[in-house]
């Protein structure tokens, strides 16, 4: 016994076990195992009877071998069960396999005799800190970030682009971004280019120095940005500008005043997905935040004394388009239709 008891101390050691949720209501752990196996060695999955503050349902998977856990994350959210997209993280609190009584809620090759005691991520004992706990926590009490260990980058990798044609300017109004281009050629500025930054920032890039110091000294450009900065390679942007999906908003308050209010947690609203029609379940804002995490929450919202859950998540991959000079698209026009 104290042999079996010394080897299930070396496997959660060894192993990883990662919280998993948003799959269909009648998602198995056998179901889970096996989806999850084709990124890594399987040894346990787990799904509980409860389900988490959010009303979802979810479940912990423990790996061994695997040497870069947070490339496992990844992975593993990239998984589709039907038209659920799995969402993963590393597990703060270790659980120990169940034992044989409780085979519908877990799946687990080897013996699932195990100690009371779980452990984190550490190993170290906790306790404290039942398996009831962990869970009654909900996904929020999981590994966070700032747990991970940090990439350290010398001189070998600095970027040795030369800037010294470019200049980085902050637009006044988030709307002007995307009409940049024709702006800008408006005031007799027609070679340049632009290059989103984050935020409210836009590098732009000139053919010559006398062009970048007219650019500069332009009187009528001082009305679309609120500071102008010769570009460097120390340039860091400390805001983005981002759009989140907001569901769960009851039709009795789904108004401008209430996605502010809600956004408010994160930081500015900006903008709005114009696109009504036939949309009433969801809604697509923009903000402006410091928040250096992706935004992916549910939250509680009381409107008269009931209680309803909202469920937010940030949209990736957003950038703003700049138009092209409305002259130059009328001119390919007119010669289509001369051309026949």
């Amino acid at each position: 016994m104290g042999m079996y008891r010394s080897k299930e101390d070396e496997l959660a050691k060894l192993s990883s076990s990662i919280f998993v949720t948003n799959f269909p209501d009648k998602f198995s752990a056998k179901e889970l195992w096996t989806v999850c196996k084709q990124y890594g060695t399987v040894v346990d999955a787990f799904i509980p009877d409860r389900r988490s503050k959010a009303g979802k349902r979810f479940g912990f998977v423990r790996f061994i071998k695997i040497f870069d856990v947070d490339r496992l994350v990844n992975n593993l959210c990239t998984i589709w069960v039907g038209r659920f997209k799995l969402h993963a993280n590393i597990a703060r609190f270790q659980r120990p396999p169940l034992n044989k009584n409780n085979s519908q809620s877990s799946h687990n090759k080897g013996d699932q005799s195990a100690p009371k005691d779980f452990y984190k991520e550490s190993g170290e004992n906790v306790n404290s800190k039942s398996y009831a706990h962990v869970v009654n926590a909900g996904p929020h009490q999981f590994h966070k970030k700032e747990d991970s260990p940090a990439i350290v980058l010398d001189e070998t990798y600095a970027n040795k682009t030369d800037y010294s044609l470019a200049l980085l300017g902050k637009v006044k109004d988030f709307t002007s971004l995307t009409n940049l281009n024709v702006v800008l050629a408006n005031e007799g500025f027609v070679n340049v280019k632009l290059k989103y930054m984050g935020g409210f920032w836009v590098m732009i890039v000139f053919t010559s120095e006398g062009a970048k110091e007219t650019f500069r000294s332009k009187v009528g450009i001082g009305s679309w940005f609120a500071q102008l900065l010769q570009a460097s390679n120390s340039f860091f942007v400390d805001e983005r500008v981002t759009w989140i999906d907001i569901e769960g908003i009851p039709l009795k308050v789904w108004s401008k005043n209430t996605f502010s209010r809600i956004t408010s947690k994160w930081g500015e609203l900006l903008d709005f997905d114009e696109q009504e029609d036939g949309y009433l379940h969801s809604k697509r804002v923009c903000i402006k935040t410091t928040l250096v995490e992706n935004i992916y929450e549910s939250f509680k919202v009381i409107i008269q004394g009931k209680t309803f859950w909202i469920r937010a998540k940030e949209v990736s991959g957003w950038m703003p388009d700049f138009e092209e000079d409305i002259d130059q698209d009328s001119k390919s026009g007119d010669e289509l239709s001369n051309g026949g």
